[in-house]
């Protein structure tokens, strides 16, 4: 079975922290219903929908707005040059992104809690395949796994891993789906946060993904 791309999905959490002013990347597929207060992101392009809270910003990075992000993020040296190659690496699997700009206001480390997710081959990926895959992968990023384990999802079935990864002395909590569309792609959606609480949220927005 294939790697999956997580370390530029883990990693793109803390290089654009605070990004705002993003387009919406809206879809009108058809889908379970959207929670109050939530709006649709994704579509055909990335392969999956997924609901956030209207709130949120959100770019659709199969549309091209990699490098626009990167401009609006104010990041400079390093960290710029890691937000573009981690954003890039996300753009390349057309993923779509979304960021709560107030929960920086929150953080002590001006962390935004946000979600990116894009779809990847996995024909014949078992759930256990995916987590040993996944586990090994956070492991080699010196993430503590806390859970992985198989979850009942829109009438599916689906992998739920949740862990903490340490990234530049900030502790951020993680909680991915991998959520196999039953045609030969898994589409994974990772939340990250440095805030207490969201594992609510975190499963609400969890109940609208689709694989389409």
């Amino acid at each position: 079975m294939r790697r999956y791309a997580i370390a530029s999905a883990l990693c793109v959490a803390l290089c654009v922290t605070g990004a705002t002013g993003c387009g919406g990347a809206e879809s009108d597929e058809s889908a379970s219903a959207v929670p109050d207060g939530f709006r649709r992101i994704g579509g055909t392009p990335n392969g999956m929908l997924v609901a956030v809270p209207e709130s949120w910003a959100s770019m659709d990075l199969a549309a091209g707005d990699a490098e626009r992000m990167i401009e609006d993020s104010g990041l400079s040296g390093p960290a710029l040059e890691q937000a573009r190659g981690s954003l890039k690496g996300l753009a390349a699997n057309k993923a779509v992104y979304a960021t709560d700009p107030a929960s920086a206001e929150k953080s002590p480390n001006r962390f935004a809690t946000n979600l990116n997710g894009f779809c990847q081959p996995s024909v014949g990926a078992t759930a256990q395949a995916l987590i040993d895959v996944a586990k090994s992968q956070l492991t080699e990023l010196h993430a503590e796994v806390s859970e992985a384990a198989e979850v009942p999802l829109g009438g599916a079935q689906a992998v739920r891993i949740r862990y903490v990864l340490p990234l530049r002395g900030v502790k951020v909590r993680g909680t991915q789906y991998y959520v196999p569309s039953g045609r030969g792609t898994t589409c994974i959606v990772t939340l990250t946060t440095d805030l207490d609480g969201k594992d609510a949220l975190f499963e609400q927005i969890a109940g609208t993904i689709r694989a389409i």
